[in-house]
This record gives structure tokens, C-alpha cells and sequence, in this order.
């Protein structure tokens, strides 16, 4: 999707802690953390970014938006995770803290070698030439990711109650079979929900042109 864009828009990708070529974190993920990291990358106002998000990484852009409507130009939201306001059990947040220092461990790494590339091929379809998912940072991270979830959902919603969300260009992309939850996202704020059939869950890879078209379609930036 980023080389569609390339051409005409400045492009600005990043991994996460822990993720691809990034870091193993430090501290558990939040919400606000995530946010903060996402206006580190914005231009300084008054440029502005259309954001595109998948996933979970639908919450943080939400929240980005909320937090930061002035340096939003507009959102793409690609089959948004639904929401719900659960907190999550003490074990998982206490788990949840201790999984950072996990990733630089022995056992984290051999674990790693033995499933991270073949995750890696069951989720997307491809293989890892760059070998990122035999590390054992990955693991942790992604462990880590699912644990704050409860947290970061629960936050949004406290976020959705106390802060508007700005006047700017959405759109929500899902396949065919999407949860109902993507189009009442796409109500609530005031965007067009897009519904690709045939595509099932992998939509960065099978329709990036869809994903494209939509940062084009009267958004200034990427």
C-alpha cells in the first residue's frame, strides 16, 4: 500500500516496540503511549496527516484523533477491532508487565525460532526474509499487545465520553463478513463504511489499491 502512495504523498511507516526492526519495549503498551508515539511522528501543526490504521492500531488513530483533531487531515481505518469496555483481570495486566524484560530471554528467543516464522506465514501468506519473527523480542511484544488490549479499549471509551471527534474525512474498510461494530464505528463518526467482498481478513495484503484510493480520495497527506 505505502509504494502506491509514494509517488504522491510523503509516507511515513513505522513498527512498534518490539515489532519488525524496532526495539523490544520497555514498559507494557497503552493507549495514551501509543498515542504520544504517533504525534512524535506527525508534522508539526499546521501540516496535517491522513492516518491509517489496522486493527487494534484503530483504537490508537481513534484516540490520535480525539486528542490531536488539529493535526488530523483524515482517517482510514482498516477492519477496526471491535471494541469492548472490560477491564482486563489483574493477572493479565501483572503478566502484562513483566512480558517486556521476558523478550530478551533465552527462552523467548528459541521459542521465537521454533513459531515465528511460521506464524508469520499463517497470518499474512508470505514468508520473513528480513527474519524480524525469530527474535525473541516478537513474541513478547505480541503477548504483550493482546494483554493491554482490555486496558486500551476500556481507556478509549473513557476517551469517546470526555473528547469530540473532529470534523475530518473516514473511512472504514472491512470484508464482506465484517462484525456489525465496523459500520456502527463508521456512523459514529461520521464516515462511510467500505464493505470489500471476497477479501476476508487480510486487506493490507489482497486490496492495498483499496486502502490507496481511500488516503487519496480528498485527504491531503499519508
Amino acid at each position: 500500500m505505502a509504494e502506491l502512495l509514494a509517488g504522491s504523498r510523503r509516507v511515513i511507516r513505522f513498527d512498534r516496540p518490539g515489532l519488525g526492526r524496532s526495539p523490544r519495549p520497555v514498559t507494557p503498551p497503552t493507549l495514551y503511549a501509543e498515542v504520544a508515539r504517533l504525534a512524535a511522528l506527525a508534522p508539526a501543526h499546521p501540516e496535517q496527516v491522513t492516518l491509517v490504521a489496522h486493527g487494534v492500531a484503530c483504537w490508537h488513530a481513534e484516540a490520535f484523533a480525539r486528542l490531536h483533531p488539529l493535526c488530523l487531515a483524515g482517517l482510514v481505518l482498516v477492519d477496526p477491532a471491535c471494541v469492548a469496555g472490560r477491564r482486563p483481570y489483574a493477572a493479565a495486566r501483572n503478566a502484562g508487565r513483566w512480558l517486556p524484560a521476558l523478550g530478551g530471554t533465552w527462552g523467548a528467543a528459541v521459542l521465537a525460532r521454533m513459531t515465528g516464522p511460521v506464524a508469520h506465514r499463517l497470518l499474512t501468506g508470505l514468508p520473513d526474509p528480513s527474519g524480524v519473527y525469530v527474535l525473541g523480542k516478537v513474541p513478547a511484544a505480541v503477548v504483550g499487545e493482546w494483554l493491554a488490549r482490555g486496558d486500551m479499549a476500556a481507556d478509549l471509551l473513557l476517551l469517546r465520553a470526555d473528547k469530540p471527534f473532529p470534523a475530518v474525512p473516514v473511512t472504514v474498510i472491512s470484508g464482506e463478513d465484517a462484525d456489525e461494530c465496523q459500520a456502527r464505528l463508521a456512523a459514529t463518526l461520521g464516515g462511510r463504511h467500505v464493505r470489500l467482498p471476497g477479501i476476508g481478513r487480510r486487506i493490507p495484503l489482497r486490496a492495498p489499491q483499496a486502502i490507496a484510493g481511500a488516503v487519496t480520495a480528498g485527504h491531503v497527506d499519508a
